[in-house]
């Protein structure tokens, strides 16, 4: 199903045409999206692609490293022949202080790494290995990094991590919904267009990241015989047209090409 010319108006183009028809020209500007998919199915590459989109178009873009350290987000996109210089970086991942360098590393603008906001505000020091990643450290690092700057894209890879990762992570649900909330709303209200990835979740259960963020795009991929199958699927999309199929997608050595 193809969406009418009309509707693209006032949207973010993501980089990979296929998906932009299928949301009728882009994201709506502004709003925070999910990207949920398993190890391997194309989540932050499909991310990294958003925000090489952005710089494309002279914008600022800001990526929020949970999941791996920006010197392998570098590696494992080299292939591509992407230039990362551009990307502004807040790494967000436990025990990646020792960072390769390489020539291609060092152009990635790293900030500052996270802490915990609990520990911004106490005289006690704890042990240098340890570190908390939490919903609310991440969003206390934002608003200094952002205070002055014009973000328009911010990617957070993934939002699942930082559960994982969390030391102290609150057993109170409405409590998680209520600092991812903050989050999205901070985010929003700065006019950034966000991406976020997770894992799938239970099916039974919804995640505060479901319920909060505007859209959701799922990738898939499993094995038929030796030949890996790939596909995309807009689960929900509110307030725009969209097209609902589930596409085949690859990976190809110039990024991703969905049918």
């Amino acid at each position: 199903m193809s969406v009418p010319d009309y509707l693209a108006e006032h949207r973010v183009a993501t980089g990979i045409p296929g998906l932009d028809r299928m949301l009728g020209g882009g994201l709506v500007a502004g709003r925070p999206y999910l990207v949920t998919g398993g190890t391997g199915s194309g989540k932050t590459l499909l991310g990294l692609t958003f925000l090489i989109e952005g710089i494309t178009r002279g914008e600022e873009v800001l990526l929020v490293a949970v999941d791996e350290p920006p010197s392998e987000i570098v590696e494992n996109v080299q292939s591509f022949g992407w230039d990362l210089s551009a990307v502004k970086t807040l790494e967000a991942n436990p025990g990646t202080h020792a960072i390769k360098r390489s020539v291609a590393v060092q152009e990635i603008r790293t900030m500052t790494d996270l802490k915990a906001m609990r520990d911004l505000s106490s005289e006690a020091k704890r042990p240098a290995e340890v570190e908390d990643i939490s919903i609310q450290s991440i969003q206390l690092k934002l608003r200094q990094q952002m205070a002055g700057k014009s973000f328009r894209r911010v990617l957070v890879d993934s939002i699942t991590s930082v559960r994982r990762f969390a030391i102290k992570a609150s057993t109170d649900p409405q409590a998680e919904r209520t600092e991812i909330q903050s989050l999205l709303r901070f985010l929003s209200e700065a006019g950034v267009t966000t991406l976020i990835t997770a894992t799938p979740s239970d099916p039974a259960v919804l995640t505060p990241e479901e319920i909060l963020t505007r859209g959701e795009i799922l990738l898939t991929r499993k094995w038929i015989g030796d030949r890996s199958v790939r596909q995309l699927k807009i689960v929900r999309m509110r307030g725009c047209a969209h097209d609902p199929e589930r596409r085949p997608f690859v990976i190809t050595p110039q990024g991703i090409v969905v049918a």
